[in-house]
């Protein structure tokens, strides 16, 4: 696709509901605890969010996983019948250093075939920007963090390490976070990619951190999916409108073929 002419947007809104309880660790120790859940201090206030990237990482990760190469599985694009790998991951997500040598030469290859470029042109297309974004999740819920006591174990004797208790924040069951994730000028078996990264979450999966301890079972409840190509782009720049898609239309996979080895 040449991703210098528009070709289509889509923007999918929806609630991430918690199910259990979840953490998102800011990294930083908190005056009360060491590991307080991810937040902004607007006026003395706890503004409590995930941050986008977190849950880019999310689907990106799946993907990955769908498209590794000894996982007993292929992925193909029914329209051309090309195989899919890691480069569809990175031309949805974006990427840096492709011309690293740790980059396998395939996906170098489709990367630049599908870019239309020539590999020895590979400067002018070493890294690039990626066609989805997902917003910081402000939380919605009027909830306050529960903080919970951890240890940390020792993982070659397995035992308790000294001076090893410490505290953790978590948003309880039934938070819920704004969810906005747009796309941009996406072929059809790559909006197939991000519904098959999607898949898990809808139902229920496990996303943040300390998923060891039980928690961070979350789903995603898409509410709208609005999208602009050129059959209404006219109606969007005049007037700003964009069509809308039935959620169960976004979601159907049937651009891309799955062959078991």
């Amino acid at each position: 696709m040449d991703f210098s002419k528009f070709e289509n947007r889509y923007k999918i809104t929806g609630e991430l509901v918690v199910l259990t309880a979840l953490h998102i660790g800011s990294g930083k120790e908190g005056e009360n605890q060491d590991s307080p859940f991810m937040n902004l201090e607007i006026n003395g206030e706890k503004l409590y969010y995930i941050p986008g990237s977190s849950f880019r990482g999310y689907l990106s990760t799946k993907l990955e996983r769908f498209l590794e190469e000894d996982n007993g599985i292929v992925l193909k694009d029914k329209n051309t019948n090309e195989r899919l790998n890691s480069a569809d991951v990175k031309l949805i997500f974006g990427y840096t250093n492709l011309d690293d040598k740790e980059v396998p030469a395939k996906v170098r290859e489709r990367v630049a075939k599908k870019l239309g470029k020539d590999l020895k042109q590979i400067d002018s297309f070493k890294s690039m920007a990626g066609r989805i974004h997902i917003a910081d999740m402000k939380i919605l819920s009027d909830v306050d963090s529960i903080k919970r006591d951890g240890i940390k174990i020792d993982r070659n004797t397995g035992a308790t390490e000294k001076g090893a208790k410490f505290d953790y924040d978590v948003l309880p069951s039934g938070t819920k976070f704004k969810f906005v994730m747009e796309l941009e000028n996406l072929e059809k078996y790559q909006i197939n990619l991000v519904a098959l990264a999607l898949q898990d979450i809808l139902d229920g999966d496990l996303f943040g951190g300390k998923l060891s301890r039980g928690i961070g079972k979350c789903r995603l409840d898409i509410k709208e999916i609005k999208y602009v190509d050129r059959s209404n782009l006219k109606e969007y720049i005049f007037k700003r409108k964009m069509g809308t898609l039935k959620k169960e239309d976004f979601l159907k996979i049937d651009d891309i073929d799955l062959v078991i080895e």
